[in-house]
């Protein structure tokens, strides 16, 4: 079973590769069939991981989030469904080039670290513990989303006000458009990331020790639940769009990576992700 997983896990990555390689034409040409082409590739690469992590998860027995080759596996499948599901409600499709070449980053990453099926540690074997990395995961993937949508927003507006109207901005989505999809992912991703949190507080405060909220982790999450609720609260309350918005996007991204990418491998001594 270990090799189909591999096999598949490749065969999604090309079709992921494809679909870059579409979105990519698509820019510059400006043919429907182009991004049409590219979201099917994307669409057939997350159907082929999915079964990826269904493979895995029966050999393991639990969850895939142990070790960097399951954790970057599933983050990149929820960014890939977050993806597809924010496409399908807001219609804008231009995220696929962004989208893409970050998962064919993470998987190549995952890749590199592959090791065969790890046990839980005793701390990690619980459903509040599932509950937490599951909904953590779709926050990051959402703010994934809004991240990549505020970068091209700053992209484009920098651009415009310099007044430099290359051939390539007129075939990227309006400011306003994406604006709104920037609000849409943090919306949708807030209520995780609040969920994620109070779950992991749950079980830490239970079986993590007297310091746990030292953790570099744990400060990084608060600090990133800050900047996107203060995002979300100023886009309702009071209206707040544009670079505003944008920057504080791209601000809490950085935190959720810093948290996968630094504090988790070399900085935590609280979260642990098996033996």
């Amino acid at each position: 079973m270990a090799h189909v997983e591999v096999v598949v896990f490749w065969l999604g990555f090309l079709l992921y590769a494809g679909g870059l390689t579409f979105f990519v034409e698509f820019l510059f040409s400006r043919r429907e069939l182009q991004d049409r082409l590219g979201l099917a590739c994307v669409v057939a690469g997350w159907t082929l991981e999915t079964v990826t992590l269904g493979l895995r998860w029966a050999q393991a027995g639990h969850f895939p989030v142990v070790g960097a080759y399951e954790s970057l596996t599933t983050l990149s499948w929820a960014v890939v469904t977050v993806y597809l599901v924010l496409a399908w409600r807001t219609g804008v499709k231009a995220l696929g080039l962004y989208v893409t070449a970050a998962v064919l980053l993470f998987l190549t990453i995952a890749g590199a670290r592959y090791s065969p099926p790890l046990g839980l540690t005793t701390a990690l074997r619980s459903d509040i513990v599932v509950i937490h990395v599951a909904v953590m995961f779709t926050a990051l993937a959402a703010f994934l989303v809004a991240g990549g949508a505020a970068l091209i927003y700053l992209v484009e507006d920098f651009e415009l006000k310099r007044r430099h109207i290359r051939p390539v901005l007129g075939r990227l989505p309006a400011l306003r458009t994406l604006d709104q999809l920037v609000g849409h992912a943090v919306l949708f991703g807030l209520p995780f990331l609040s969920m994620g949190i109070a779950a992991g507080v749950i079980r830490a405060a239970v079986y993590g020790g007297p310091h746990w909220w030292r953790d570099a982790v744990v400060l990084l999450a608060v600090a990133a639940w800050v900047i996107y609720a203060g995002a979300a609260c100023g886009r309702l309350a009071s209206g707040w769009s544009g670079r505003r918005s944008a920057w504080l996007a791209v601000a809490g991204l950085v935190c959720l990576l810093a948290i996968r990418l630094v504090a988790v491998p070399y900085l935590s001594g609280f979260h642990s992700w098996g033996r």
